[in-house]
């Protein structure tokens, strides 16, 4: 006969911001930054047409991730990119432009014009569900230049958010 052992079992609670501010860093969000741009690059080098959404969703999710990321190594709260930053790429690289930094803001401003037009589709979610209608969607030659422009110039900043925290 199998003897049944009771065990009491720490009660967990759910993630919450507190528990975020200590998991996020700047180095963490442009490590996931890296990732969606790779993946982004293996679909349109795939030359599969049928995958044109999940691959600017990707690019726009990495363009989140790394100017988010400039901003948590700049002192922006986890609360402030999440609640007021929210998925809207036009205001999260418009507050990395107005942080006048001397590498990253003047990438970001020449970019802005594709940014702000794949932020309509990607904050609405549009890229993830299927929404009919005509789209105008930047050049995807044009988000990869920008990422690829702007995160060698994000990394040190975050690097040395790291060392810091």
């Amino acid at each position: 006969m199998a003897t049944m052992v009771a065990i009491s079992l720490p009660k967990v609670s759910p993630m919450n911001e507190i528990s975020d501010d200590n998991r996020t860093t700047a180095m963490g969000l442009l490590t996931d930054a890296k990732e969606m741009l790779a993946a982004a690059k293996q679909l349109h080098d795939s030359d599969v047409w049928k995958v044109q959404r999940p691959t600017y969703y990707l690019l726009g999710h990495s363009i989140e991730l790394a100017l988010k990321s400039f901003l948590l190594a700049n002192g922006t709260s986890p609360g402030t990119l999440k609640k007021k930053l929210g998925h809207n790429l036009t205001k999260t690289a418009r507050r990395v432009i107005a942080a006048r930094s001397n590498s990253v803001s003047p990438i970001v401003q020449e970019y802005l014009a594709a940014i702000d037009l794949l932020n309509h589709y990607y904050q609405a979610k549009e890229l993830e569900y299927r929404v009919t209608g005509t789209k105008r969607y930047p050049g995807k030659e044009t988000l990869f230049a920008f990422l690829e422009a702007v995160i060698p110039n994000i990394e040190p900043v975050a690097y040395k958010a790291l060392l810091t925290k």
